[in-house]
């Protein structure tokens, strides 16, 4: 018989089992966090307004959908603002011109969003003659190598004219009651006045106007001028003389009639095609110096009606810039890219983003105050259109709302 080694035979039959009661544990749910931040996005669009108590779309208060405390931050992520800017408008869209000195007429342009060809257009009577009662005739044009602004006349009061008047612009004239164009055009709040061109060497001998047997694409006759090349001593130089549409006149040396002409086209120094516009034949001119003098007057500044406009944007409390002007206490500037609509998104803001941080944290948002300004001001006019912003709202957790929490006090 053969016995066991007790006791070490007993141990080494017991299986030894570790036992873990973690796993069989009910854990309480993690503490929520009671401290950093949260952020909620918000939608304001115009047209969701009280439009009773706000009609225009530029300054109106949109009610926030809950209630917000301990605000860190507001981020302007997204906008969509419509294009209506008038860059000629009643603030701007008086021209004030004398065909002698302190006979003043004003004439008011257009309303509306212009480019540098369409003001140009209006100027010279595409869409209306605006300058129908003005005695001498004028043309427009922008110089295609300074960019000025070229206002040249006919002289047909023999006279030369005077551009703008004098004024002051005052802190209490923003924009000035005068409604000036000037700066708008290339010039001052200064008076101006054009410098007459001698244009009475100029010899043409008889024969030498001919009928082309075409109509220009005014139903005008047009004729073609071949000048003397050398008259007086001067050489003739029709291309740096004359812009195509500028105006002159013809006297006839014998009989003295005088013929309103137009540059329709500039062939060479010596050469012109020309339109007479008030039905008289010109080919019966006789032989002599037969041009009248004129008026040229150019801006001192360049001409660009094209400059991009911007919108101030001011929101309540969420002021971040400084500026002597509008701007001052805004929450930002938005340029207005296009003639259509401006997009503003994470491509278009810039890095370091529009931002208004709260320190300390706004305690409550209860409503959103939204302002939209021109640079001088005053309200800017969506003419009926309406806008959106989007907003990246940040705010402090708030320890009192969540569990695990005790109160001290």
């Amino acid at each position: 018989m053969a016995f066991s080694s007790y006791p070490h035979a007993i141990t080494q039959s017991i299986q030894e089992i570790n036992t873990i009661y973690s796993d069989t544990i009910i854990k309480p749910p993690d503490r929520n966090k009671t401290h950093g931040s949260i952020s909620k996005h918000l939608v304001v669009d115009s047209r969701d307004r009280d439009y009773q108590k706000y009609p225009s779309s530029s300054a109106y208060r949109i009610e926030i959908p809950q209630e917000w405390k301990d605000i860190t931050s507001l981020e302007l992520t997204l906008a969509q603002i419509p294009n209506t800017f008038y860059n000629i408008s009643e603030g701007n869209n008086s021209f004030y011109i004398s065909d002698v000195m302190g006979n003043i007429s004003v004439f008011d342009i257009p309303e509306g969003q212009y480019t540098n060809k369409s003001l140009l257009d209006a100027l010279n009577g595409k869409y209306g003659d605006i300058f129908q009662t003005f005695p001498c005739k004028l043309n427009f044009k922008q110089d295609p190598i300074t960019l000025k602004l070229r206002i040249q006349s006919n002289r047909a009061n023999n006279a030369d004219f005077v551009y703008n008047i004098n004024y002051i612009v005052t802190d209490n004239c923003r924009p000035c009651k005068v409604n000036n164009i000037d700066k708008s055009i290339g010039f001052l709040n200064n008076q101006y006045q054009s410098t007459m061109v001698d244009l009475s060497y100029i010899h043409v001998t008889a024969g030498n106007i001919t009928s082309t047997g075409t109509l220009s694409d005014q139903d005008y006759p047009v004729y073609k001028l071949v000048a003397d090349p050398v008259s007086m001593g001067i050489s003739v130089d029709f291309t740096s003389t004359f812009y195509v549409d500028d105006y002159f006149i013809l006297k006839d040396p014998i009989s003295g009639t005088q013929y309103y002409c137009q540059v329709y086209e500039i062939r060479n120094d010596k050469t012109i095609l020309f339109e007479e516009i008030n039905g008289l034949d010109p080919t019966v001119i006789g032989t002599g110096y037969i041009f009248q003098n004129m008026s040229v007057l150019m801006s001192p500044n360049i001409y660009n009606i094209q400059n991009k406009p911007y919108v101030i944007l001011k929101i309540k409390e969420a002021n971040i810039l400084n500026s002597i002007g509008a701007a001052n206490n805004a929450y930002t500037i938005i340029p207005l890219l296009n003639l259509e609509n401006t997009i503003i998104n994470q491509a278009t803001i810039p890095s370091h983003g529009v931002i208004k941080y709260f320190n300390p944290p706004q305690p409550k948002m209860y409503w959103m105050d939204i302002e939209f300004l021109n640079f001088d001001g005053s309200p800017f006019n969506f003419r009926g259109q309406e806008n959106m912003l989007m907003f990246t709202v940040t705010m402090l957790n708030q320890p009192g709302k969540y569990n695990n929490y005790v109160d001290s006090n």
